[in-house]
């Protein structure tokens, strides 16, 4: 079965309480209105999208802290990060602002899943606001995750505030585009291979939970004047996986059941 926006429910790949299924077998065919460059309606609100069936979560925020499930050699820690001119919540973590990006309990429970992650802000006049988590980050660093075993990235999405942003920005940061990588050009200078110019996708928001596919193959790399120094994201090397929004957007998103599929 397939979800719809706004409609039914019954789902490949999940158990009966709306979780993605762990290590679930099997494959389906399906439709999923997505185009390259990640201008995209795989998402939540928009439009039929089947659920793979082969999936590994990396963090179905049930256990209510800030860290991502120790398996498949992956350690990290969600967090938040915007550009200081507007207002976010959770806050960024700073000396003056010591406080964690955790799970928050769910108003009314998605099936058995009783936590999301929840962020909301709004005022962000430079290049905007967002939150994510480090695959492969333990003590605090930063290394490069292995994912070349997987085919993309799937997670549920919905949106807090009716009247809020309606597409929200999927970072892959990988050894071409994170300094961590010792590739691009975190001066400046090289306009070719800049720093931070992520593998991104545009996922779809809508006021139900709706699942969100990515395959690795839809993400595109080469915002602004920057010009790809790769024909595909380097699997063999990810740091982390980042939810954004640009400058002048008032958002408000809960994400669920983060995971890797085959």
């Amino acid at each position: 079965m397939t979800l719809t926006a706004g409609g039914c429910t019954t789902l490949v790949g999940l158990d009966d309480s709306y979780h993605l299924v762990d290590g679930a077998g099997g494959a389906t065919g399906g439709e999923a209105d997505a185009g390259a460059g990640g201008e995209a309606g795989t998402g939540a609100g928009g439009g039929e999208v089947v659920v793979p069936t082969d999936v590994e979560l990396i963090d179905d925020m049930e256990d209510g802290d800030s860290a991502i499930d120790e398996a498949g050699g992956r350690v990290g820690y969600w967090y938040s990060f915007n550009d200081g001119t507007g207002t976010q919540t959770p806050p960024v973590y700073s000396d003056e602002n010591p406080v964690g990006f955790v799970p928050e309990a769910l108003a009314e429970p998605r099936g058995e899943s009783t936590m999301a992650m929840h962020t909301f802000g709004s005022g962000f006049t430079e290049w905007g606001a967002g939150f994510g988590f480090a695959l492969n980050g333990p003590d605090g660093g930063l290394l490069a995750y292995d994912a070349s075993a997987y085919s993309g990235i799937v997670f549920w999405a919905k949106l807090g505030d009716a009247g809020a942003a309606t597409t929200m920005k999927v970072n892959i940061p990988d050894k071409t585009s994170d300094p961590a990588g010792g590739i691009c050009d975190e001066s400046g200078e090289d306009v070719a291979n800049p720093c931070f110019d992520d593998w991104s996708f545009i996922a779809r928001l809508g006021t139900a939970w709706a699942p969100v596919v990515i395959p690795f193959e839809e993400l595109a790399r080469g915002g602004g004047d920057a010009e790809p120094t790769g024909e595909a994201i380097d699997l063999t090397g990810l740091f982390a996986i980042e939810f954004g929004f640009t400058e002048g957007q008032d958002f408000d998103v809960y994400i669920d059941d983060v995971g890797f599929y085959r």
